[in-house]
């Protein structure tokens, strides 16, 4: 991603944790939609699978390579679940112990899904823990090691309701094994544009952390382990995995809804999303509440829910700021595709000017042209204008996720 900002190492850091856990909020965005529709879990477990399913054997490639990962063990396994959106630092504590190359553990002394999800009752619990966990940790192992199998020791409803770890875990590969094969959805995601965006290794080998992760297992592997140049990769694979999980999320929609229906609950999840990091990155930043064109300028620039695979400027003229998207890969402003390219394609840029207010609520969204190669939007931020509120879709957003406060060095 190409911005027009850049960035101490410590912001960074910040950025790349925010932009991880924009995978966790783009999955709170779509999912509740689910349930909106249907008045109940089950679909939203059904929509829920095949989003991590389709899209995490996807991305777990992508990371493979960025990271030099190699192998296909279980700390091969592990490696990649460390630089999994799903896995979100800090948010998900989680512990790994290697036994073996066919063996390991790994458990979850906080796992903040589950307190988010714990309030609505033991069925939620049970359909996050058990109903979706089952197929999508095999799913995300598949793209390591099609022989490997994830199990619980235990895992919620937690008995007693203060139990620790949250949920602990076996990574077992047995070569007896029949292979995991691919979700339904997971071929049409790595077919999408998306899943070609180039995200090539850095070729300043800077001193300041590591540039791959080759070699031995760290289990207490953090972001502040990498370099600065690897940083800023991996916060742009991040951003690729969270790309993915809307698209898939799409996908799945429209197997039970149709494409308008999905295209219609993606736009509003695209709304509350982008309100949530916004809120959130600006924070990161630094920035007032009222920050101006300057304040919406950096958090574009920045912003995890613009799609990966365009060169990314941001200019400030007074109180206007130009945002120009300029596709590297082919296909990606294709109306039809799905996620956030198909609704920047499309026009549905409520999402693009809730990014705008969140970081001053005197913003507008101006304008907005584009072609099958560049997008532009235009946005005002009049310091006379009536600050605006948040849209009812960021409500859905509320949860642990979405008020989560990182802490540095941890």
């Amino acid at each position: 991603m190409t911005t027009s900002a850049e960035l101490d190492r410590a912001t960074r850091l910040r950025v790349a944790h925010e932009a991880m856990l924009a995978g966790m909020l783009v999955n709170r965005a779509i999912l509740p939609q689910v349930v909106l529709q249907t008045g109940g879990f089950d679909a939203m477990n059904d929509v829920a699978i095949d989003l991590w399913m389709g899209a995490s054997p996807v991305y777990t490639h992508r990371m493979r390579a960025l990271m030099g990962i190699e192998g296909d063990t279980v700390a091969a396994i592990m490696k990649a679940l460390q630089l999994d959106v799903g896995f979100v630092h800090q948010y998900m504590d989680v512990a790994y112990v290697v036994h073996d190359d066919l063996h390991g553990e790994f458990w979850l002394n906080h796992c903040g899904a589950l307190l988010d999800a714990e309030p609505f009752g033991e069925e939620r619990v049970v359909g996050m823990c058990h109903t979706i966990e089952d197929p999508t940790f095999d799913a995300t192992a598949l793209a390591t090691n099609p022989r490997a199998r994830i199990r619980p020791i235990h895992r919620p409803p937690r008995t007693p309701a203060d139990r620790h770890p949250h949920c602990h875990w076996t990574i077992v590969i047995d070569p007896a094994n029949e292979p995991v094969g691919p979700a339904v959805l997971t071929q049409q995601v790595s077919d999408l544009p998306l899943a070609r965006v180039p995200n090539e290794p850095p070729t300043d080998r800077a001193s300041d952390g590591r540039g791959d992760y080759r070699g031995d297992f760290d289990p207490g592997f953090t972001l502040r382990a990498l370099s600065t140049p690897m940083v800023a990769a991996v916060q742009e694979e991040f951003v690729v995995q969270t790309h993915l999980l809307a698209a898939a999320g799409e996908l799945a929609l429209a197997l039970r809804f149709g494409d308008d229906g999905a295209r219609t609950m993606m736009a509003s999840g695209f709304t509350g999303v982008s309100w949530t990091t916004s809120t959130r990155l600006a924070a990161a930043l630094g920035l007032g509440p009222a920050s101006g064109a300057a304040g919406v300028a950096a958090v574009l620039a920045h912003q995890a829910m613009l799609p990966p695979g365009f060169t990314r400027l941001v200019t400030v003229d007074g109180n206007a700021v130009q945002l120009v998207l300029s596709a590297t890969v082919e296909g990606l402003l294709d109306p039809a595709h799905p996620g956030v390219p198909g609704l920047l394609a499309r026009g549905d840029c409520g999402g693009l000017e809730a990014m705008a207010q969140a970081v001053d609520h005197r913003a507008r969204l101006t304008e907005v042209d584009g072609d099958d190669h560049t997008f532009t939007a235009g946005f005002t931020v009049d310091p006379a204008a009536d600050p605006v509120d948040a849209p009812g879709e960021a409500a859905l957003m509320e949860s642990l996720a979405s008020g989560w406060v990182f802490t540095p060095g941890r």
